[in-house]
């Protein structure tokens, strides 16, 4: 028995989308709901085929519910109606599950389509959300930063997860990944990525998503490639640069990653990968040899010097500056034979 759950705050919303899917007759059981927690609570107990919810209600929104829904792994497929023509809005509804965003108000040309692609998907298989948020944030940043040791490796970890899934969900979770992460590139503004072209290659992608997903993954590290020249360290290039002309700043680690665009943690991992110091060892030792060449310039005064270096305490300036080499900004002019 087919059944679906139409879930929206307003009593007369809920009549009239009753009403048409008694129109549209594949539904053995049709329930409404306007309280979207006890919806939730049916929804767990007794899982339908679709569920057709609002996005904005009280208590809990169309988006918690769906998030709900994808984590517990239900087979429920999922139609969002919305007021709402918002990209963030559907971006998340797609790393929840959701097969289909409509507008409201919905009319039957635009929902009775929507009803006939999730009925005929025959999905097995899911992945938890947070795992997806992850993967798609590292696949971004390996882009970024060229890694292709990294890039391998999430290709490696996608395929495993797809590898028992129905072709459908295959295809689906390819197609909804790959708008996600073209999305996420293209937001950091420097350059635009595209997506591949329909030509012979999409037969062969039909059949095989995984192959897709990594062709295209494969173009966009081309194309960043030739945006850059060719460079792959660009990214620790610019970082470097970004460091050394703020040295006179108490700079953090979040800061330059943020201006970067990739993640702290990533940030760290790939800056102690690529220079073998530390974010704080890099700084500290360019603001050491920064502050011995400038102690080299008679008549300069420490205290600007200091300042030029990044440091409001003289104590702390000497102290640092003594265990970096040895001397004490006095003792180092005196070494160099500066009085």
């Amino acid at each position: 028995m087919k059944r679906i759950y139409i879930i929206d705050d307003e009593p007369m919303i809920c009549m009239g989308l009753n009403q048409m899917l008694h129109d549209y007759g594949r539904f053995d059981s049709i329930v409404t709901f306007t309280d979207s927690t006890a919806a939730l609570q049916e929804i767990i107990a007794n899982p339908p085929e679709a569920v057709l919810s609002d996005i904005s209600m009280p208590r809990m929104d169309g988006l918690e519910l769906c998030r709900n829904i994808y984590e517990r792994k239900l087979q429920t497929r999922i139609i969002i109606l919305s007021g709402y023509n918002n990209f963030d809005y559907a971006q998340k509804c797609i790393s929840y599950g959701v097969r289909e965003y409509l507008l409201k108000p919905v009319t039957e040309l635009e929902l009775f389509p929507a009803l006939d692609k999730v009925l005929s998907e025959n999905r097995t298989g899911a992945f938890s959300l947070s795992w997806l948020e992850q993967w798609l944030e590292r696949m971004e940043e390996s882009i970024w930063t060229s890694d292709g040791n990294r890039t391998d490796e999430l290709l490696r970890q996608m395929q495993s997860e797809l590898a028992n899934g129905e072709l459908s969900f295959q295809r689906q979770a390819v197609q909804d990944g790959l708008m996600l992460l073209e999305k996420k590139l293209n937001t950091r503004g420097t350059y635009t990525f595209q997506r591949l072209p329909d030509d012979g290659e999409a037969k062969r992608d039909a059949s095989d998503p995984i192959a897709k997903l990594e062709r295209q993954i494969r173009e966009w590290c081309q194309q960043l490639a030739v945006y850059r020249g060719g460079n792959q360290i660009n990214v620790l290039e610019a970082a470097l640069a970004y460091i050394d002309d703020h040295l006179n700043e108490d700079l953090s680690l979040e800061a330059v990653a943020e201006q970067m665009g990739l993640t702290p943690n990533y940030f760290s991992h790939y800056f102690k990968k690529m220079t073998n110091e530390t974010f704080v060892q890099y700084r500290l030792r360019k603001r050491v040899e920064r502050a011995k060449k400038l102690l080299a310039v008679p008549h300069s005064k420490i205290i600007d010097i200091m300042a030029e270096v990044g440091y409001d305490s003289y104590p702390h300036f000497s102290r640092t500056f003594k265990k970096m080499t040895g001397y004490s900004p006095t003792e180092y002019r005196a070494f160099l034979g500066i009085k």
